[in-house]
């Protein structure tokens, strides 16, 4: 008797959480930490106009999946608009040519 309305509980929760992900967009290079601060342990870098998708908000820090991973951004590097890229793309400064020491001679 039990087993039904606990099935029922999983379900209804499954679907709730599953439909509470929404989409966003890297406005920029971003890390991917392992906690809801930069204190947290660094997972990786997220390029800029990457989609993630966004679960929950903790002091202005959110929990994102990337790479099928889930991880915190800081909440000011993601944007909701999902034509926040290809609006805004194409004004960035192009990326710095590496830097490569000189040659020294002996």
């Amino acid at each position: 008797m039990l087993k039904k309305p606990l099935a029922a509980a999983l379900l209804l929760a499954a679907m709730t959480s599953a439909s509470m992900a929404a989409s966003a967009w890297t406005t920029a290079s971003v890390n991917f930490r392992d906690g809801p601060g930069t204190s947290y342990y660094k997972l990786g870098a997220i390029s800029a106009c990457v989609e993630v998708t966004v679960g929950e908000n903790q002091n202005n820090w959110y929990r994102v999946q990337w790479n099928g991973r889930w991880g915190w951004v800081a909440a000011r590097y993601l944007s909701w608009d999902a034509n926040y890229c290809s609006a805004n793309y194409n004004r960035r400064a192009p990326a710095a040519a590496p830097y490569v020491a000189p040659r020294r001679s002996y």
